[in-house]
């Protein structure tokens, strides 16, 4: 289990090296492959709510583009702000379903993702391709620890 956390570790921390709009962008080519493929989350733990992030994802629906995409980006930093200081109550599995829900509203149109035009760079593609080649379980320690550990918290 130690490998499989070492080599997700690397690619979460070479994500982090990266502009954070492609931060986004990967992890959301991440998710919606995950959803293409039929992948639900993991089953709620005893006294876990996953539905309780639905407030959340409402919230977020509500507001503009901009600041739909804002907010993505702040979560991903740990900007300090009211939304944030909920989303780090949640547990990891309760922030992955977050992520997975609102990959489901960013496939619907419901919440602004990435432009289907929009171009990786060399080495965020790259890392993306390295993610892809990934057994499942590594996909999920990876995103796990991407959606879990802001960036302060990563330094």
């Amino acid at each position: 289990m130690s490998s499989t956390k070492n080599v997700a570790a690397e690619k979460v921390y070479y994500l982090h090296s990266l502009e954070i709009d492609e931060q986004l962008a990967i992890l959301w080519y991440v998710y919606r492959d995950l959803i293409k493929e039929g992948i639900t989350p993991e089953a709620e733990r005893p006294n876990e709510n996953l539905e309780e992030s639905d407030s959340l994802i409402h919230k977020i629906k509500q507001m503009s583009p901009e600041e739909q995409l804002q907010i993505q980006r702040d979560f991903i930093i740990g900007k300090n702000r009211a939304e944030f200081q909920t989303y780090q109550q949640y547990s990891s599995n309760q922030k992955l379903f977050f992520w997975y829900r609102l990959a489901q509203e960013m496939e619907k149109a419901a919440v602004v993702r990435v432009p289907d035009d929009y171009r990786l760079s060399p080495d965020g593609q790259q890392l993306l391709n390295s993610v892809k080649q990934l057994s499942f379980t590594n996909q999920l320690v990876f995103l796990r620890d991407v959606v879990g550990l802001s960036a302060a918290e990563n330094s």
